[in-house]
């Protein structure tokens, strides 16, 4: 059997006044002239104008305007809390940006650092090799406890008795081979 239509009606209404917000059955009261939405979103000029038109009550223009403030002040904070979530993902992203730098930076930290120790070998291995093989004019090997390679920017090098390296060059730390310790 099928419920009278005035029934159905009835139902409709009650639940689009349930999905009514405080604002709009407060209007619907009032009877006020301008939907929620329009109070909420119209441009100050096209509101006042609006407003000017109509002829409403106290109450109507104090409900109109606290409805306004209320709307405003709705959209204000969701658009705070949405730069707030965008500052969130921003920072975010940074982190993992640094997190990824710092990572390439360590690897790359590692490489320069065996490749330093590289070249340190390299260089202790040819100043060796440079003291077994040279000689004084007398043909006898100079001795690495004596003497001191000094190189220079260019690329020259010099044999200088270690006294003589420590007096001219005191912030070099020529005293002995690298690599030997005292």
């Amino acid at each position: 059997m099928q419920r009278p239509i005035s029934r159905d009606k009835r139902k409709i209404r009650k639940a689009e006044e349930e999905d009514l917000t405080t604002d709009e059955k407060r209007a619907r009261a009032l009877s006020v002239p301008i939907s929620v939405d329009e109070i909420i979103n119209l441009p100050l000029y096209e509101f006042n104008e609006r407003l000017s038109r109509c002829h409403l009550s106290e109450a109507q223009l104090s409900l109109i305007r606290d409805i306004r403030r209320r709307g405003k002040n709705k959209v204000a904070a969701h658009n705070c809390r949405k730069r707030k979530l965008d500052q969130i993902l921003n920072l975010t992203d940074e982190v993992k940006d640094m997190h990824d730098r710092k990572f390439r930076l360590l690897n790359e930290h590692e490489f320069l650092s065996g490749e330093c120790q590289r070249v340190k070998d390299k260089y202790l291995q040819l100043y060796r090799h440079v003291f077994q093989n040279l000689r004084d004019p007398e043909g006898n090997q100079y001795s690495p406890h004596q003497y001191s390679l000094q190189t220079f920017a260019d690329g020259s090098i010099l044999v200088v008795p270690r006294a003589i390296s420590s007096i001219t060059n005191p912030e070099r730390k020529k005293l002995h081979p690298p690599g030997r310790k005292e």
